[in-house]
């Protein structure tokens, strides 16, 4: 097992925050491994270089021509040879579409419950439920696809990476020729920072998403709209992770210049913000949506009551203005003096009518003067 750990899966403060800025923009990462004889050693494996990524490119093709010459089952043929031998089904295949489909269905639908706190943990954790079950039924079928020619081809494009791209702490190339590498026989720490570099390394998308948002890095994100210097070497260069935080910093640039921008609690909300963008999409491609789009303005009152519960009340009254507000409070007030009270009988009623008493005379006048 490495001895590793990316330790992001909580809630960052503004420190944690500065520090993961670091390490992305660093790109390289940081690996204490075991060898063969139990010893701890700290290594470094640097991003692979544009002509590094095309020679494993290569790699890969070759591997898998010579896998599937040899007799390797490729991933389509495994798959059917474990459903005849019942290892796994079509339906199972079916499953796994029918569940991609309802997480689409329950995520387009979280913002429907919006103002409905009680409602909304309920369809996330319905959403939770669903993703698990698709995560468990994917990695099952993966398991079954471990030995086919595309796994194998992928597994040597991996070692060919890490052969070239880890270094020792002072920089030098841990396996300085192609002999030295092939020649090594500790298979395990390959392994190790295969696993590494390629898994334990990269962010959740969750967390590169809080921070793509976050003051401490949104400072860096403008600085760089000027200077146009954001990381290392070209876009074709960067790490996962830092490809990860530019594409997501872009994305939250939109929805900030939107013309239609969400409520800051849905922009901090994947959940909420995720079906923000699926409604979105909706409207792009000119289908109807049941969403939250302005809708239009009638003559007199614009109104618009919406169910909510007691902790989404404050986000329904976040909505409003201030005069809004206003007009809110003095109702409370007025109901808190007299108890029931008619709503022709309310301040901001009471004001339309004199409005509409003032409009009517005054047009009554003018007609007068016409004649």
């Amino acid at each position: 097992m490495p001895l590793f750990y990316w330790g992001w899966g909580y809630e960052m403060d503004a420190a944690d925050k500065n520090r993961l800025i670091s390490r992305i923009s660093w790109g390289c990462i940081s690996a204490t491994v075991s060898t063969c004889d139990n010893n701890l050693i700290s290594l470094l494996l640097r991003q692979p270089s544009i002509k590094e990524q095309a020679q494993s490119a290569v790699v890969y093709s070759t591997e898998l021509q010579r896998s599937i010459l040899t007799g390797t089952q490729t991933e389509d043929e495994l798959l059917q040879n474990s459903i005849a031998f019942g290892q796994w089904s079509s339906e199972q295949e079916s499953q796994i579409a029918g569940l991609q489909d309802d997480i689409h269905k329950i995520r387009r639908g979280l913002l429907d419950y919006w103002s409905n706190i009680t409602k909304l943990e309920q369809a996330r954790s319905l959403l939770r439920r669903a993703e698990k079950v698709l995560i468990e039924k994917l990695n099952k079928r993966h398991l079954l696809l471990q030995t086919s020619a595309e796994a194998h081809a992928e597994m040597c494009q991996q070692r060919f990476l890490i052969s070239k791209i880890t270094e020792t702490l002072d920089g030098q190339p841990f396996w300085p020729t192609t002999e030295c590498f092939d020649s090594y026989n500790d298979t395990d720490l390959v392994s190790q920072l295969c696993d590494i570099f390629f898994d334990k390394s990269r962010v959740s998308t969750a967390t590169i998403r809080c921070l793509a948002r976050s003051q401490q890095w949104r400072l860096y994100w403008e600085v760089t709209k000027t200077t146009n210097d954001l990381f290392d070497g070209p876009v074709s260069s960067w790490s996962i992770n830092q490809r990860e935080l530019a594409y997501w910093s872009t994305v939250y640039d939109s929805v900030y210049g939107s013309i239609d921008r969400p409520a800051k609690y849905v922009i901090d909300d994947d959940d909420l913000l995720d079906s923000w963008f699926i409604r979105q999409g909706e409207k792009i491609d000119g289908r109807a949506t049941n969403g939250l789009a302005d809708r239009p303005k009638k003559p007199g009152r614009n109104e618009e009551f919406i169910v909510t519960d007691q902790e989404g009340a404050k986000r329904v009254y976040d909505m409003n203005d201030s005069m809004s507000r206003a007009k809110i409070r003095a109702k409370q007030q007025t109901i808190n003096k007299h108890g029931v009270v008619r709503e022709q009988d309310m301040p901001d009623s009471q004001n339309e009518m004199r409005q509409q008493l003032a409009s009517r005379r005054s047009k009554h006048v003018k007609d007068i003067s016409r004649r």
